[in-house]
């Protein structure tokens, strides 16, 4: 059961959060430091679709803290902070922090789980702040027999850019969640969908996506230490509004519309495939290393968002 409800807290605290960072289900207080190096084979700003079309290295490191309180045994209240950022050795306009801050406050009824989680984070692009996010979300969690543990949540989510409001928007999202586990709990496949209605100042960017995700991850033991696999594959697919601009007179359009417009050949659809597999491979009872790679296949109306990427990228990890 502990396991389960270990999971449950996971896929909400980790939606926002790094890869690298874990939930515990024990009170307490837990963080962890990573540093690596990574090769990205075409730089991007995702939520720009501003892709560089050149390739680079970069020093990418994560910290993150986390405490856990349990005042009751059915009541979990979790606390988090969690930084990451890359450092790119030519393209240095696109080095990026991010921020994240998160709360999760859970109370489990048996069988059911209710809960809440909130998350703010805010990113840096060149060292100039760039995009504070901000979701709320509410969830219900279930064990269905002894191996399957299903998940809804609601979420209200709001973006802000630094640099002009056009893209500034107002989210309303629903996901959904199975987790199947076997092999005495040390494998599990978790199998998502997630659902979002974006309302853009600008209606040139409000849109609609869905996103289908599944992942398997296996744990073992190598030489002795606590090990883990995830092969993880994603695919969105996000349909545009077709929008009618009109110019009045002597009332310029602002940059970002102008940009979109002359770029724009009918309705925007981007779609994207991406797989990723990573290891977490034990070396002691603090460090581990990591190595990962990945590959997405970009599709879209919009030239500047129609690409392919690889990334691969080891780090060093010191969990306390």
């Amino acid at each position: 059961m502990r396991v389960i409800q270990r999971m449950s807290i996971c896929s909400v605290v980790l939606g926002l959060a790094t890869p690298a960072m874990q939930v515990q289900a024990d009170a307490g207080l837990n963080g962890y430091w990573s540093g690596g190096l990574e090769h990205d084979s075409n730089v991007t700003v995702d939520e720009l679709n501003a892709s560089s079309g050149q390739s680079d290295e970069a020093w990418v490191l994560g910290a993150g803290l986390e405490g856990v309180l349990k005042p009751t045994k059915a009541l979990n209240l979790t606390l988090g902070y969690d930084l990451s950022g890359r450092r790119y050795h030519n393209l240095d306009q696109f080095d990026q922090d991010i921020h994240l801050l998160s709360a999760d406050l859970s109370y489990d009824f048996d069988p059911v789980t209710v809960g809440a989680s909130y998350h703010y984070s805010y990113a840096t692009l060149d060292s100039d702040r760039f995009l504070d996010f901000r979701r709320t979300s509410l969830y219900l969690g279930s064990l269905i027999g002894e191996n399957v543990y299903l998940m809804a949540s609601v979420q209200d989510k709001s973006k802000e850019f630094d640099a002009g409001t056009a893209r500034d928007s107002d989210i309303r999202g629903g996901s959904f969640d199975a987790f199947f586990f076997f092999n005495q709990a040390r494998s599990n496949l978790i199998l998502g969908v997630d659902l979002d209605d974006e309302d853009a100042r600008s209606d040139a960017y409000d849109n609609r996506l869905i996103r289908f995700r599944a992942a398997l991850v296996h744990r073992f033991v190598l030489a002795g230490q606590d090990s883990r696999f995830r092969l993880s594959w994603r695919y969105e697919d996000q349909e545009y509004d077709e929008v009618v601009i009109t110019v009045e007179d002597n009332r310029p359009l602002n940059d970002f519309l102008t940009r979109d417009l002359a770029e724009r050949t009918g309705q925007r659809v981007d779609k994207s495939r991406v797989i990723e597999a990573s290891w977490r491979l034990g070396l002691n009872e603090v460090f581990s290393l990591e190595p990962r790679v990945s590959y997405g296949h970009y599709t879209s109306t919009l030239d500047s968002a129609d690409y392919d990427r690889w990334v691969a990228g080891v780090a060093l990890r010191a969990g306390f």
